[in-house]
């Protein structure tokens, strides 16, 4: 009877072990990246950050891709309603995350539904961040020809998929279906289905296009009719295929690399430098790491000149981007909107706007490899503002 209960006992002991061996195995089996780039996207030489905007613009860090490929997601918890409501924002319709909207047959897009205080959103792609820039992104698919494609976020052929990671602020069931009609045509072009069961928090959702009839049609402008459906699924299941695709060419991203390694401009050297006159205009205002309005790269100076007399300001910050690498880009961006089709005489060193709104003269200048100057001024025109900005001397603060 002893020996029966322990062979019981054993039994059991067996069975817990090889319940809790698999168990682990499957936390242990990671996605793993299914393509290698070379270059600064080899991710044998050096793992890979992936990283997302939340509503705020805040960003946050999703895991890394090491350098065996496996791909570790650490997905961080947070209160997404309060996220939301801290910014004044809306919140995602939850129907219209899963494209059921006015165009789906019968609805009423304005009844109530159960899901109407649902807090959730889709973080679709995850982002590859170096030297401060998102240089590419990470894309599942069923299929590596979908990244491909122009439109790479649709699932465009049938049997093909895509998949997205969903945070939501309750664990809830969802099954809706929801039968798509042309407005312009009133024939049906889609049969939308989901039915998932909701974990609080992050939830991997795969999209499929699990059929599409063989339409002979006359008319060409009618669209086939697409079923699409919605449902939870691992990210480490097998069909997913793990993709990554590069958006900044090589050239750009070694220019990031250049400006990211570069030493930046200390807070000394910023209040060293600091004139405390500018032409006519004293100094009423010195301030070390206060981000300009709209931006948040805290290595700058803000300066405030002014002639009370003549009722003259200029307030002005003096930025390094050389560890935010990706000011670089609006700061091109509006040097090319300004310089677009002008002769290359008429192109200035700034470029310059005046604010009807704000009554205030506009002002941004690059200079270096890495720094820029942004100033608005009142009771000063353009051409009077870039006079005084020329007296700052900004070539002597890089010699410091």
């Amino acid at each position: 009877m002893n020996s029966l209960k322990t062979n019981q006992i054993v039994l059991i002991i067996s069975i817990l072990m090889t319940m809790l061996s698999c168990k682990s195995q499957e936390l242990n089996s990671l996605p793993k990246v299914e393509n290698q780039l070379v270059g600064e996207l080899d991710y044998t030489q050096e793992a890979l950050d992936l990283v997302q905007k939340q509503a705020d613009g805040e960003e946050i860090s999703l895991g890394k891709i090491d350098t065996d490929g496996a791909i570790h997601f650490n997905l961080p918890e947070f209160d997404i309603k309060a996220l939301y409501d801290s910014i004044n924002l809306q919140h995602y319709n939850f129907h219209q995350l899963f494209k059921i909207d006015s165009d789906c047959k019968d609805r009423d897009v304005f009844a109530e539904t159960p899901f109407d205080d649902v807090y959730a959103e889709k973080h679709d792609p995850i982002y590859i961040k170096k030297y401060g820039v998102n240089i590419a992104a990470l894309y599942p698919v069923s299929d590596e020809k979908i990244v491909s494609r122009n439109n790479n976020q649709r699932t465009i052929l049938p049997e093909e998929a895509t998949y997205f990671w969903f945070y939501i602020d309750r664990s809830i069931s969802f099954k809706e279906e929801c039968t798509k009609i042309s407005a312009r045509t009133g024939n049906m072009y889609a049969e939308i289905r989901a039915n998932i069961k909701f974990e609080k928090g992050w939830n991997f959702i795969e999209e499929n296009l699990v059929e599409v009839p063989n339409a002979d049609q006359v008319d060409s402008q009618t669209t086939s009719v697409r079923t699409i459906e919605f449902k939870r699924i691992s990210p480490a299941n097998k069909k997913v295929k793990w993709i990554i695709k590069q958006f900044k060419e090589d050239e750009e991203i070694q220019a990031l690399k250049k400006l990211y390694n570069l030493i930046p401009i200390s807070k000394v050297q910023f209040e060293t430098w600091a004139p405390n006159k500018l032409g006519d205009l004293a100094l009423t205002t010195k301030e070390y790491g206060k981000p300009p309005k709209r931006r948040k790269n805290k290595n700058n100076i803000h300066l405030i000149y002014a002639n009370e007399s003549q009722k003259k300001e200029i307030d002005l910050y003096v930025v390094d981007f050389s560890k935010n690498p990706g000011d670089i880009e609006m700061i091109d961006f509006a040097y090319a909107m300004e310089n677009d089709g002008k002769d290359e005489n008429d192109i200035k060193p700034y470029v310059a706007q005046y604010s009807e709104r704000e009554k205030v003269t506009k002002l941004l200048y690059k200079f270096g490899d890495s720094m820029f100057v942004e100033a608005s001024a009142t009771n000063i025109n353009a051409e009077e503002l870039w006079g005084y900005i020329k007296k700052l001397n900004v070539n002597n603060l890089l010699k410091i």
